[in-house]
């Protein structure tokens, strides 16, 4: 029997090249994680065995043998062969050794970044750049004897993939900031925030305009704060309002626009807002999402919100969620830049600006949490 390995990432592909090199007698022996030197061929080794057409034909031909003391020789060939195809055969069948490689790093790690909200498609992407970081010349130098190194590598990774730009534009007079979002995401509490934290602690003038074409009584939150805050505010409950309020503000450092939140059937609502919008100048449109949704419905409201064209992404409710995986996999999905984090119901205070470090730190955090809680 001839055997023969095969270092592919998956059993199927192996089977068809071992079909296509050994035929369809080739038998599938065993399969197991390649060991950390032929890891680079590929994840998986899968072993073949094939009988070997000679003696095949011998077994199958008997009358065709040699003379008896050719067939003696003959003899002592072939069981020389079986003893070396039988301590080959007892290396195979061998438990496998635990693994000491990095490919249990690698499996035990797409496991958790999985579990802990990222998108499978956005994890295997990041884990195969991650690795070629590890293997290739610039890798980061680790720590001696640094625990769990692929972790640090995918934390550098991000650092590398996600990109941050935590403040307004600040281009002159008349710089506009638009938040668009799905209801209840937070929209106006964020504004209130950056208000103060952004413009009024720094010696900004401010304006807040509410637009709000449909829902009674939508100006009101934000109508409170500026109130307490003593900055101007102005509700538009028509585009050509919006337009006034947006020629009064002209002379001010800020203007931020707060935006109705729109369901699946206001398509064509947010399609008219989006195109009034397009008439400002030089404007910043922010795309406010829940860090506790899942990945799936964050792709679909994004891709709901594209017609606005956001240029970064600020995600509130981090204070309800024990996992940032799901802003992670849309970050590095859509490639666009984070903005800020709302910690919580807070004004001023539950705003920070983004941070990768903040993401990468919280990434992992969830296995302490699992350990505690198991234990």
């Amino acid at each position: 029997m001839r055997i023969k390995s095969y270092y592919k990432n998956s059993v199927a592909a192996a089977i068809r090249e071992a079909a296509d090199e050994l035929g369809p007698e080739a038998m599938l022996i065993e399969s197991r994680p390649a060991n950390a030197g032929s890891r680079h061929l590929g994840r998986m080794e899968v072993v073949f065995g094939v009988m070997e057409q000679g003696r095949e034909n011998r077994q199958e031909n008997p009358e065709k043998s040699a003379p008896e003391t050719s067939g003696r020789d003959d003899l002592a060939v072939e069981l020389q062969m079986l003893r070396s195809q039988l301590n080959d055969l007892k290396k195979i069948m061998q438990p496998a050794p635990a693994p000491t490689d990095d490919s249990s790093e690698v499996e035990e790690l797409l496991r958790e970044l999985v579990a802990f909200g990222m998108d499978p498609l956005v994890v295997d992407n990041l884990v195969d750049t991650a690795e070629e970081i590890w293997r290739g010349p610039l890798a980061p130098t680790l720590p001696s004897g640094a625990r769990h190194p692929l972790r640090q590598v995918v934390s550098e990774c991000l650092r590398r993939k996600l990109q941050v730009s935590p403040a307004l534009n600040s281009s002159g007079r008349g710089n506009a900031a638009v938040f668009v979002g799905p209801p209840g995401v937070g929209k106006s509490t964020v504004i209130a925030k950056l208000a103060v934290q952004q413009c009024l602690s720094q010696r900004r003038t401010v304006r807040i305009v509410s637009i709000d074409t449909d829902r009674v009584g939508g100006h009101e939150r934000l109508r409170m704060y500026a109130g307490i805050m003593g900055i101007g505010f102005t509700a538009a409950n028509s585009f050509a309002e919006l337009r006034d309020a947006l020629h009064e503000t002209r002379g001010k450092d800020y203007a931020l626009l707060d935006t109705p939140g729109f369901s699946a059937g206001d398509s064509a609502a947010a399609n008219d807002l989006a195109a009034a919008l397009e008439g400002i100048d030089g404007r910043e449109v922010h795309l406010v999402l829940p860090a506790s949704m899942k990945c799936a419905d964050l792709a679909t409201c994004s891709d709901f919100y594209s017609v606005f064209k956001p240029g970064r992404l600020l995600f509130t409710k981090l204070d309800e969620t024990a996992s940032v995986g799901s802003i992670v996999s849309e970050a590095l999905r859509l490639g666009k830049p984070l903005s800020f984090f709302s910690t919580g119901q807070g004004v001023p205070e539950d705003l920070e600006d983004a941070r990768v470090e903040t993401l990468s730190e919280r990434l992992f955090a969830g296995e302490a949490a699992l350990v505690a809680s198991a234990a």
